[in-house]
């Protein structure tokens, strides 16, 4: 089993209409990769398109000098968006005969991807996230905020609504109707006034509970983020398993 870990940019030059890989940054960057990851291997390389052609393996064949049979993987960025499976292709190269000449031609290989706890709950909430009048449930979280949203938003609304209704009555456009009146100044004084020490307190007091929320999410945050460095430290120089990366 091949196991692809990491992958980087390879800078390239089009000359008489064929792509040339700069070989010698292909030499260095892998170098410099065995330095930190030493049980990482040079795998292949990858590419976007929507099919394989044949300047696909012109440039495949420059990879020989590094793996005498490197992996070919391809990412197509047109694909359906309604299609069910990731638009990723993995292929290597075997040899066969074609009109009594022996020719090289890609193949499919099948592959799986593996993901952890936190990449799956952050993809599951991306996928999730409702479009702009569109019908899909989203994430819990993604729920309450547009809850939020559309009590402020509806709030405002009502608001401008009783702020030209009372301008209209001061200039005089609209005649004044007691009644309406005294409800608008109920409705008013229902809302509690922002000047007073009460509400200074209140709002001090859920201010202070909004940054130990935050302070206490970024401490989590971190300590993630140092328990996956030492998951990847640990796994990097276990010696009983072979790690590969793609590159």
């Amino acid at each position: 089993m091949i196991e692809i870990y990491n992958s980087f940019e390879l800078p390239y030059a089009v000359k008489d209409g064929q792509v040339q890989i700069d070989l010698k940054f292909l030499q260095n960057k892998s170098e410099q990769f065995k330095k930190v990851f030493k049980t990482y291997d040079f795998l292949g390389w990858y590419t976007t398109g929507d099919k394989v052609n044949s300047a696909d393996m012109d440039v495949h064949k420059q990879f020989f000098e590094f793996n005498e049979s490197p992996l070919f993987l391809l990412l197509d960025t047109v694909a359906c968006v309604s299609a069910k499976e990731l638009p990723i292709f993995i292929y290597e190269t075997e040899l066969h005969v074609v009109k009594d000449t022996p020719t090289l031609l890609f193949v499919k290989v099948p592959y799986k991807i593996e993901t952890g706890d936190a990449e799956r709950i952050s993809v599951d909430h991306i996928a999730r996230i409702t479009p702009s009048g569109g019908g899909a449930t989203g994430s819990l979280l993604t729920s309450h905020m547009m809850g939020i949203h559309n009590a402020i938003a509806m709030l405002h609304s009502r608001i401008l609504i009783l702020t030209k209704f009372l301008e209209a009555v001061k200039s005089g456009k609209i005649p004044k109707d007691q009644g309406l009146l005294r409800k608008i100044a109920t409705l008013c004084n229902q809302l509690p006034a922002i000047d007073t020490p009460a509400f200074s307190r209140d709002f001090i007091n859920e201010y202070n509970d909004a940054l130990m929320i935050t302070y206490l999410a970024a401490i989590t945050k971190g300590e993630s983020s140092i328990n996956e460095l030492i998951d990847k430290f640990n796994v990097t120089y276990e010696r009983h398993s072979r790690r590969r990366s793609f590159f």
